[in-house]
Formats: C-alpha cells, sequence, structure tokens
C-alpha cells in the first residue's frame, strides 16, 4: 500500500493511463485463463474417454512465466535453473513451441495409456530415457538422481500432475515409479 501512495503522489502520475494499463493487463490475463480453462476441458474429456488429446496441446495455454518467481525462490541458486535461464532463453517462440510438443509426445509414451502397462516395460523405460535426454538437450544437465527429485514433484505438486493424470488416471503416479526405476538401473 505504501508504494501505492508513494506512485498515486508522484507528480507524473497519470491516473488515466494506469488504468488504462491496468485493463490491459486484466485483459491478457483473462485470454490466458481462457486458454488454460479451455486445455483443462480438453483435459477432463480426454480422462473420460471422450477424446484424445494430440502431445502438441498437452501444454497448450501454459505460460511458464506464471511460475518464473517461485522457480526462482527454489532453485535460483542451482547451476540447473543457471542453465535452463540460457537455453530457454535463447529459443525462438516457434522454438520454444516445438519443444513443449515433444515434450508432450514423450510425457504420453511415459504415461502410456493402456492401464494394463507396467513402469518396467521396455517401452516405458525407453520413453522416461528419452525424456531424461530431452532434459539434458533443451534445459540443463540433469543427473539421474535430480530426475528422480522431480518426478517425485511430478506427484507432490498438482500443477504438474495434472500434466500426467490428462493421459490417464493415476498417471502421475505410474511415471513416479518409472522413473525411480529408470534412476534405480542408472545410477
Amino acid at each position: 500500500m505504501k508504494d501505492i501512495q508513494q506512485l498515486m503522489s508522484s507528480p507524473d502520475f497519470d491516473p488515466r493511463r494506469a488504468l488504462e494499463e491496468h485493463r490491459l493487463s486484466l485483459q491478457d490475463r483473462v485470454r490466458r485463463l481462457e486458454r488454460l480453462i479451455d486445455t483443462l476441458d480438453q483435459s477432463m474429456a480426454t480422462c473420460k474417454g471422450e477424446q484424445m488429446m494430440s502431445a502438441k496441446d498437452y501444454f497448450k495455454g501454459f505460460d511458464e512465466s506464471q511460475y518464473e518467481e517461485e522457480a526462482r525462490e527454489r532453485w535460483g541458486h542451482t547451476s540447473q535453473y543457471a542453465e535452463s535461464q540460457k537455453k530457454w532463453s535463447s529459443y525462438s517462440q516457434e522454438q520454444k513451441e516445438a519443444i513443449k510438443a515433444e515434450g508432450g509426445s514423450i510425457t504420453v509414451r511415459m504415461v502410456g495409456q493402456s492401464p494394463d502397462l507396467a513402469p518396467d516395460e521396455a517401452d516405458v523405460q525407453a520413453a522416461i530415457g528419452e525424456y531424461h535426454a530431452y532434459l539434458n538437450k533443451y534445459f540443463y544437465a540433469c543427473e539421474v538422481g535430480f530426475l528422480r527429485g522431480l518426478a517425485d514433484m511430478w506427484v507432490e505438486d498438482p500443477r504438474f500432475a495434472i500434466n500426467y493424470e490428462r493421459v490417464r488416471a493415476g498417471g502421475a503416479e505410474f511415471v513416479r515409479q518409472a522413473v525411480h526405476i529408470y534412476c534405480d538401473k542408472h545410477e
């Protein structure tokens, strides 16, 4: 509140301009939320078996900037964070979309759509290996132990779990088990 009072008492403060900028900011937020709601609706329909999402749609509407502050607070001191920031900022928007689509495709293969699939099956383990290589290629040097921690987070944080639950119910826990098996074999 103190900052707002100071800003409003400034001789340069233009209330009309400030309100217009705030309105534009809110409109951007509404558009982003509408994309996220659309993706969520598609995800729910996929979970119900009413439709199948394409790999590129899994991260549609995802705006990594909404997690920037939290990521900086949690991992800003790590080399992985610094490397990821450097790499991600070097990609064009087109490259970022292609990287997200590739990640979505690998995610579908890691989770598998059949409830009969086991986390130690060769195809699942191959997909985990590809995801590990994907992280190393596009984001940061990801040691096996770090990958294990990521898999735990994917289950514990619903914001991440939804990416696996979209593919099938129980998908997040399935991927955690599969990643732990992969890590046990590669540590």
